[in-house]
């Protein structure tokens, strides 16, 4: 089920995704600096195993050279004491191909969904290049947040550096949390050794099928000194160490009580309460290859001519707004003017709703910061300038309040489906036909409510009714939903509505058809609630785990020449699979 409601606030989200597509995706991906704590184990066991064992066929003719393992000692001085870490070449080789990996598939997926040259633009990394091969700027470190002095300011670095980098940060972080697992007697179950072991027959597997032996296998891949004893340790730690910082996540998150979300939430309400607002965009453009041939003056002088015009469709906008009726009247006149047909709805596609400041901050600080100003009234109105050409028409629709939905709540639901077209999906009913539909929802809503209605009742009559063939099996049910954008919106606000009690029943229109919705029970508090809550416990954890590893790490002292000597190694490995991969 998708959010089909996602053009409430089309162009104001569609502007900001534009500008924040890089922020956005680095992120959620791995980074030197943010490749630590308990996201380590789980992105780097999926790294390998789910991408790395399916090139393994395409790739397992290289070339290897058998060398007995060696032992580096990485030498932490903190404060309060020293620790020594002891890794092998073989966990070495391969937490750095992993790493490695992982920036060059988040470059060629951005090269292969948005274009050629969006990779390097996104990411900053070449996936066509060695990492050695290719800078690594002060700007790159800055998006991923590194620094240079962290990668031990080198004279002319290269991404090799932040790799090596964030392979020593991995394996530190990761034998950190394994060896606190130990001390608070957290072990393997059964089932996570069963992983373990199913992971280790598909490497076997692979290995196979190119007429190898895993330990060959695993060598030609990785490097030298990577063995199946060496993968099996390396699972194990990951375990072991996201168990820890789960076990500390759990803690953390138990121990809140209501008072500390209270005393949280009282510190900077702004950054928790939600705002309506209307909103409309005037985006300059300009087509520089229509321009190639002019000054850097005359650029500049280009510009600041075509941010005026645009900042004064703005100010018009601006002057024929006297409330919200005139706001989305301006907005249809404007749509009208921009693409000679109003085809789009001014009163959906300008109304922001339950938005944040920070959401806001990401389009625009000056935006975020007149919103939230304490002195805003319902209605106030004015022209925002985005910065680069852009200028936003806004209006208040409410002054900032909490989230008084639920956090997430269960609900069951029996589909009467519209009539679809079969080559695009999409619906094909007349709005005069819907009464029909309409009426046969009602009919088995009004049967069921006669009945001494029950959820296992309903449960069994979504198995008989619905036409939702996805929770057909589960008698309509639908867990955990929440306002995260996985759900038609009109479905998701009457399931998280606070006012809801278990047996609630009610039937909703979305473009798919009506749903007969039965409401099951709420997970969790109201949304403002939980959100504290994950701000306090995001702190807490940061200053228990993150700010220990990163103490941790920040003093290691390595045999940089035996660093870069298997580095080496390493990377010859890493430039015939990108040969093989082009």
């Amino acid at each position: 089920m998708e959010n089909n409601k996602k053009t409430q606030a089309e162009l104001y989200r569609e502007e900001r995704k534009e500008r924040l597509a890089k922020a956005a995706e680095k992120s959620a991906k791995k980074a030197p600096k943010t490749m630590k704590a308990k996201k380590l184990a789980k992105k780097i066991i999926a790294i390998v195993l789910a991408v790395v064992v399916g090139l393994g066929a395409v790739y397992g003719v290289l070339s290897f050279f058998d060398v007995p393992e060696k032992v580096i000692k990485v030498s932490i001085d903190n404060a309060d004491n020293t620790k020594t870490y002891k890794f092998s070449v073989g966990e070495y080789n391969y937490y750095y191909f992993t790493t490695w990996l992982s920036f060059y598939q988040q470059a060629a997926q951005y090269e292969q969904y948005m274009g050629t040259g969006a990779g390097l633009m996104y990411t900053g990394f070449d996936y066509s290049k060695a990492p050695s091969d290719q800078e690594f700027t002060e700007d790159t470190a800055k998006m991923l947040g590194v620094t240079m002095e962290e990668l031990g300011n080198p004279k002319n670095p290269t991404w090799d550096d932040a790799i090596k980098f964030a392979a020593v940060n991995n394996i530190v972080s990761v034998k950190y949390g394994s060896d606190m697992a130990k001390e608070n007697n957290l072990t393997l179950t059964d089932e996570e050794k069963k992983d373990i072991e199913s992971n280790i027959t598909q490497l076997e597997e692979t290995a196979h099928k190119s007429d190898y032996s895993v330990n060959r296998w695993l060598r030609a891949q990785y490097g030298k000194g990577v063995t199946e004893k060496v993968v099996r340790q390396v699972l194990e730690e990951n375990y072991l160490s996201s168990k820890y910082f789960e076990h500390v996540s759990n803690k953390i998150t138990e121990a809140v009580t209501d008072a500390n979300i209270n005393e949280e939430y009282n510190k900077d309400k702004d950054a928790f309460d939600l705002v309506d607002i209307r909103l409309y965009s005037f985006k300059t453009t300009i087509k520089e290859t229509d321009h190639k041939d002019l000054s850097d003056e005359e650029h500049e002088k280009l510009h600041e001519e075509e941010y005026a015009k645009t900042k004064k469709l703005a100010d018009e906008f601006l002057a024929s707004v006297k409330d919200e009726d005139s706001f989305i009247a301006a907005a249809k006149r404007a749509i009208l003017t921009a693409d000679n047909k109003s085809t789009k709805d001014p009163d959906e596609t300008t109304l922001v709703e339950k938005t944040t400041k920070a959401s806001l901050t990401s389009s625009s600080e000056e935006l975020a910061k007149w919103v939230y100003d304490d002195a805003r009234q319902v209605g106030d109105v004015t022209v925002i300038d985005g910065g680069e050409g852009t200028y936003y028409v806004v209006m208040i629709k409410t002054l900032p309040y909490q989230d008084l939905s639920f956090a997430s709540a269960n609900v069951r639901h029996i589909l009467v489906k519209f009539p679809t077209d079969s080559s695009t999906g999409k619906t094909t009913i007349k709005d005069e036909e819907k009464p029909t539909y309409k009426a046969k929802a009602q009919k088995i809503l009004d049967d069921f409510l006669a009945n001494e209605p029950t959820e296992d009742k309903f449960a069994a009559l979504v198995k008989e009714k619905t036409e939702d063939t996805g929770s057909k099996s589960t008698g309509g049910l639908y867990e955990n939903v929440a306002d995260d954008g996985q759900y038609v919106q009109s479905f998701v606000d009457w399931t998280v509505d606070a006012s809801r009690k278990p047996g609630d029943t009610g039937i909703i229109e979305t473009e798919y058809g009506y749903h007969i919705m039965y409401f099951v029970k709420a997970n969790e508090g109201l949304k403002w609630q939980t959100d504290v809550k994950a701000k306090i416990v995001s702190d807490q954890y940061n200053a228990q785990v993150n700010e220990v590893i990163e103490n941790e790490t920040k003093n290691i002292k390595l045999d940089t020449a035996l660093l870069n000597y298997m580095t080496k190694n390493i990377e010859k490995t890493i430039k015939k699979l990108i040969v093989a991969n082009s």
